[in-house]
């Protein structure tokens, strides 16, 4: 097309230098600038209506990459694959290992199966240091994070995070009796604060000291039973780690209690590499049917009271 233009914008030119060529000497000043202004003004209507054909293809182009992100194939992939790949951590009563069968279980290992079988496909679950699961959902390893993780600014920067599933936040957690009279962040300076390494947990320590003024020893925990496993013999004053956890963590701990009321909210979401929204849109519909059809008080009921 923009070669025959070009041609058409020659032959008019050709056309217009013969009929300046028989006209008189007289008028050959007049000719060409008439020439000139009817090929300047051809080659602007030519230039004009090429831009416009390269902006209806820009836009073009845009709208099928918009298309493209919206027609995510990752629920194919993973139904052609025949296995749901799910990173996890240790976090009980979310998911650890049985120790009699050693298998991988709790609350969230149970609603990822729900995933799977809704996609109709295995369940393959892989647990590992907390703060590694990040950046392998980042990497695309695998295919999503499920792991008691707060759904924060920091990780919507570098994937995408699911609707909330469940609603926590932090608490204080002392020996029992409380003798050090902690109940909030505020009280422990100068002490040992015990938290899981890379979690909401540190974050949340370190913001205090800032806020507050003060400044105690963070110590980092690859699992928050190490934090726990410390407070009871004396090897840190207090721990900062969720409620839900906690509660759980009070069974087997009797020498442990929390001392406060949560002092921050926070959501439990699922992790997504950035780009997999088809997936993330799957998990969102699945999140909202088992928070209306009674499978979350059920899960609630097995493995958090």
């Amino acid at each position: 097309m923009k070669r025959l233009k070009s041609l058409m914008v020659i032959g008019m030119a050709l056309v217009t230098m013969t009929v300046f060529t028989a006209c008189s000497s007289g008028s050959d000043e007049t000719a060409k600038e008439t020439a000139d202004n009817t090929t300047e003004s051809t080659t602007e209507e030519t230039i004009s209506e090429e831009s416009a054909t390269e902006e209806v293809t820009t836009e073009e182009l845009v709208t099928e990459l918009e298309e493209s992100v919206a027609s995510d194939d990752t629920i194919a992939k993973i139904k052609e694959a025949g296995v749901l790949k799910v990173a996890t951590g240790t976090y009980v009563p979310f998911e650890y290992r049985d120790e009699t069968t050693n298998e991988i279980v709790g609350f969230d290992i149970d609603f990822a199966q729900i995933l799977a079988d809704k996609l109709g496909v295995k369940l393959e679950v892989t647990d590992m240091a907390f703060a590694s699961i990040v950046p392998c959902i980042e990497k695309g390893e695998y295919d999503l994070a499920i792991a008691a993780m707060y759904d924060t600014e920091a990780r919507r920067e570098v994937v995408l995070m699911s609707d909330s599933y469940m609603e926590t936040g932090m608490v204080l957690v002392t020996q029992a009796g409380n003798e050090k009279g902690i109940t909030s962040l505020a009280d422990c300076e100068g002490l040992k604060v015990g938290v899981k390494a890379g979690a909401t947990s540190q974050t949340v320590a370190e913001e205090a000291m800032a806020e507050y003024g003060i400044e105690y020893e963070i110590v980092g925990y690859e699992e928050t039973v190490g934090c726990i496993t410390d407070l009871s013999a004396g090897r840190v004053d207090v721990v900062v780690n969720d409620l839900l956890n906690q509660m759980e963590l009070n069974k087997v701990y009797e020498d442990v209690e929390i001392v406060c009321d949560p002092f921050t909210q926070a959501d439990l979401s699922i992790a997504v590499m950035k780009g997999n929204d088809g997936l993330l849109e799957f998990i969102n519909e699945v999140i909202a049917e088992y928070k209306e059809d009674g499978t979350y008080d059920e899960l609630y009921k097995t493995w958090i009271e």
